[in-house]
């Protein structure tokens, strides 16, 4: 019988950010080997508290993202953002470390580093940060093809996707949604966990005093992309035409949507993207959220905005469903229903008293929130499974 032993992990993430505010519970919880990432300067091995041979942060990659994005508004995406990615892959090669174990964000990004995993032996879990390929693509060509946009700006990483998803042993993913889109596409259940990520509760947290006589605030915070759905609570926005009531979005803005919001102006105030603490203001000034994806693996700032004591209407096409409990602390809408929105909006708006019971029944679910401990001790033992799978009869430390 093989001596039991612990899994070394590497940590591939190319740019879902979430994922690294888990890296200092996953330090202790597993035996972490190195993280490859793309993230802030302050981001550092001491902020993520490991040690400096850990941390492989090519914080560039970010830096130029984040300006390419706010001030280009995604202009060229499709021939520059490669460029980046390919720029990280290239920091990650170079500082490569063969480990038991990769755990790899699967967004069409890091395919030369799960095929070199693989050939060294490594099991690879792989996290999906969205739902399969398969569902994503039939939901965005439906968007692009009703707005007249051109889909290589927004498909471009599908194929990549797909080849992730066929090197891995495993996969977790955030949400019930992207997992049944998973098995839906052939993926076996029996290989998939279901691990939603913590939300920061204490920088995400109610007002201490509600203010009562603002504007009723409806809140969209979103990259204005055609697969968050921002045509059908426009749609429902100019057929309810509240009084003292206005509609705010927050994101960056793609340039392919500027003519598609022509039509909507006045109807909306765009406030760009905001930083934590700006957003949190937002979040504990408004009446609602609403995310109207037709495509959304999770929907982090619908789990920020609850925790904030704000409300949420999110689609069935958004994985935040999941922390959604209607009527109590939002609602969940049929997906691309501009009037089931437009329901749901008007209903809250006439009701002050049902405007307290949502807010506190959001405030209620903060206790049923993972915490970041908890989430790193499953993915701990996911990276075990993951192992096993790719070894079976290997003994693991339990």
């Amino acid at each position: 019988m093989t001596e039991s032993f612990e899994p070394s992990v590497n940590i591939a993430v190319c740019g879902d950010f979430k994922q690294l505010q888990l890296v200092p519970e996953l330090n202790k919880a597993a035996r972490l080997q190195r993280v490859y990432y793309a993230s802030r300067v302050s981001n550092d091995a001491a902020r993520l508290q490991i040690a400096p041979s850990q941390a492989r942060n090519l914080f560039l990659k970010e830096y130029l993202l984040q300006f390419h994005a706010r001030y280009l508004h995604h202009a060229f995406a499709d021939t520059v953002y490669p460029l980046y990615d390919r720029l990280w892959r290239a920091s990650a090669h170079a500082a490569w470390q063969p480990s038991d174990v990769l755990h790899a964000v699967t967004q069409g990004k890091a395919l030369s580093l799960l095929r070199r995993a693989k050939d060294e032996g490594t099991a690879i879990l792989g996290h999906p940060i969205v739902c399969h390929p398969s569902f994503f693509e039939r939901e965005m060509r439906l968007e692009l093809d009703r707005l007249s946009i051109s889909p290589a700006p927004f498909l471009s990483d599908i194929a990549d996707t797909l080849a992730e998803i066929n090197l891995c042993d495993r996969i977790y993913c955030l949400s019930g949604l992207v997992r049944d889109s998973f098995v839906a596409e052939g993926f076996p259940a029996s290989a998939i966990d279901v691990i939603p990520l913590p939300t920061d509760l204490q920088t995400f947290a109610p007002a201490p005093e509600q203010v009562n006589d603002r504007p009723f605030r409806v809140l969209c915070v979103a990259e204005l992309n055609p697969i968050k759905g921002h045509i059908y609570l426009l749609e429902a926005w100019k057929a309810l035409k509240l009084q003292n009531a206005e509609l705010i979005f927050a994101g960056t803005i793609r340039r392919e949507m500027r003519d598609v919001l022509k039509p909507y102006e006045g109807l909306f105030k765009y406030l760009g993207p905001l930083g934590r603490s700006d957003l949190v203001r937002l979040y504990q000034e408004s009446s609602l959220l609403v995310l109207p994806s037709v495509q959304d693996g999770f929907g982090f700032v619908v789990s920020e905005a609850i925790a904030c004591g704000l409300p949420a209407i999110v689609t069935e096409h958004v994985g935040a469903r999941d922390v959604i409990k209607p009527g109590a602390n939002g609602y969940v809408v049929p997906v691309r229903s501009a009037e089931a929105i437009a329901h749901a909006i008007q209903e809250v708006y006439a009701s002050p008293s049902l405007r307290q019971h949502l807010r506190q029944g959001a405030i209620a679910s903060r206790a049923t929130f993972p915490n970041m401990t908890d989430t790193a001790r499953q993915i701990a033992t996911a990276y075990k499974r993951t192992y096993v799978t790719r070894h079976p009869g290997e003994q693991i430390l339990d």
